[in-house]
């Protein structure tokens, strides 16, 4: 075994943390086996391990030297590839190395007892293996990703696993070379030393470890249990559930957060409220519930590619990550995220990452009606909560906006098909609205009360409209006949001050 620095292995640490980081930026696993087999990480460990049962200090010091040297150099590589690439969002592969557990532990283990068993019977084809179960030079790499970007507890968790691995190799292979016989002649002191050791370290990693561990199996259990009764709100209801996500509590905190986005054709109020109720009663911790409702209507072809296109697009793309680093993934996002998140055509955006803020100006888009836009702007502010985004839907007729017979009352229907046009106007830069009243075609005289009941009607929507900023005229025509199907309407008319938004083209 090669003891001591040698050019080769600096060279091969280099290259091989420089091919481990550019993997993990791609997230190309078959990129990263590529550095694991070529990392030469694994012959100072092995030294350090067999150095360790036989007490030669000079080739523990050298191992350790070695190890030291090693390790900088790769976190000085890793560092500066990140530094200079224009690629440095966090992957799905950096984040599995941020989070190590007891069963990392004992892959080190039995990799470190099936190493040192291929030194001592001379098997060297089995170290490839070995070097690839252990995985040392991905987690140093990801440390020096976390140190480049100022995302100090990513560093953390992965310089955690790479310590982890390398201590629980040497000691195994200190522990297997002993029960060979290596260092038989020790003195019972220096034997009750090493076992200490061994034993003390072990301890040590196993109880963090076990922790995290628990931890995680706590969290899968939350998971599956919030997908099964997430939907227990809109049961009766067609509904269906597009996008979840669970934050847990970090330290300090001690509250879980939950993020849901449901499909469904009836919105149904208090929905948040009554699940975190359930989950608060079934988990005994509190629980922050945040549910966007996109109501959409399931009786047509267009909607359900409505369907298919929201659930597949509504999620933002880091909320698979935001269980784990929200904070970290918030402060990520960029422009091009952004861009992405919308799901349908645009035929203008303008997107200004500095003062993050957003504008879409929605494509006209078969089966999306007004409501569902207005949702799609709420979950996507949901979703950016450190961005302004505004969706400008495209010119859609408005729906006119019933009301009971003989009442002037807008029932809760139609407030929010009022609230839902008032964004509407408000989004097309509409200045002023027409509001014409139909009553009834089955009254054949019109009286002056009659007249006075729809102009009431009219009065009231249009001072719901110049609280929006908004200004309305009721022109109080009475048609009957040309609706005759269509009794106790009011109708907006919009003024378009300016149907063009102040944007740029997309591309």
């Amino acid at each position: 075994m090669r003891r001591g620095l040698s050019g080769r292995y600096l060279f091969m640490t280099a290259m091989s943390c420089g091919i481990a980081i550019l993997g993990l930026l791609l997230s190309s696993p078959a990129v990263i086996i590529g550095a694991m087999l070529i990392s030469p990480l694994m012959g100072p460990i092995m030294l350090m391990g067999f150095s360790l049962s036989i007490l030669e200090l000079k080739a523990l010091r050298e191992s350790i030297v070695s190890l030291a040297v090693g390790t900088g150099l790769a976190l000085g590589t890793s560092f500066l590839i990140v530094f200079l690439s224009p690629l440095t969002d966090v992957t799905p592969e950096i984040l599995s190395r941020t989070r190590p557990n007891f069963f990392d532990l004992l892959v080190a283990v039995f990799s470190g007892l099936a190493g040192g068993y291929a030194v001592i019977h001379r098997k060297g084809e089995t170290i490839v293996g070995v070097a690839i179960a252990t995985a040392l030079m991905p987690p140093l790499a990801v440390v020096g990703y976390g140190l480049a970007t100022a995302q100090f507890q990513i560093a953390g968790g992965a310089f955690f696993l790479y310590m982890t691995n390398l201590l629980a190799i040497a000691l195994s292979v200190t522990v297997l070379s002993r029960f060979y016989g290596f260092g038989e002649r020790h003195s019972p002191k220096h034997n009750f030393w090493q076992t200490g050791m061994i034993v003390s370290v072990f301890v040590a990693l196993s109880i963090p470890l076990g922790l995290a561990l628990r931890d995680i199996a706590y969290e899968t259990r939350v998971r599956d249990v919030s997908r099964d009764i997430v939907l227990e709100p809109f049961e009766g209801r067609e509904a269906r559930l597009s996008d979840m996500d669970i934050a847990f509590p970090r330290r300090g905190e001690h509250r879980i957060v939950l993020q849901a986005t449901v499909l469904t054709s009836y919105r149904v109020p208090g929905a948040e409220a009554a699940l975190a109720e359930r989950l608060e009663a079934r988990f005994r911790r509190p629980v922050k519930v945040t549910i966007d409702q996109i109501q959409v209507e399931d009786s047509n072809a267009e909607t359900a590619r409505f369907l298919q296109a929201a659930e597949s697009s509504l999620g933002a793309p880091l909320r698979a990550q935001m269980s784990q680093y929200e904070t970290l993934a918030q402060a990520r996002r960029t422009e091009r995220e952004v861009r992405a998140a919308f799901p349908f055509n645009l035929t203008a955006a303008d997107i200004d990452a500095q003062a993050r803020t957003a504008v879409f100006a929605a494509a006209p888009t078969e089966g999306v009606t007004l409501p569902a836009w207005r949702s799609l702007e709420e979950g996507l502010t949901r979703n950016f909560a450190d961005w302004t985004i505004t969706i400008v839907p495209p010119p859609l007729a408005l729906s006119p906006i019933p009301f009971a017979p003989e009442e002037d009352a807008l029932t809760p229907r139609a407030a929010d098909r009022l609230n839902d046009q008032v964004w509407a106007l408000q989004r097309w830069g509409a200045a002023e609205v027409e509001i014409v009243a139909y009553l009834p075609n089955a009254l054949a005289a019109q009286t002056f009360d009659e007249r006075a009941l729809g102009h009431r009607r009219g009065t009231q929507i249009a001072s719901a409209l110049d609280e929006a900023g908004i200004t309305a005229a009721v022109i109080g025509e009475f048609r009957r006949g040309e609706f005759a199907e269509r009794e106790d309407l009011i109708f907006l008319r919009p003024v378009i001050a300016s149907a063009k938004p102040d944007v740029e083209p997309s591309e």
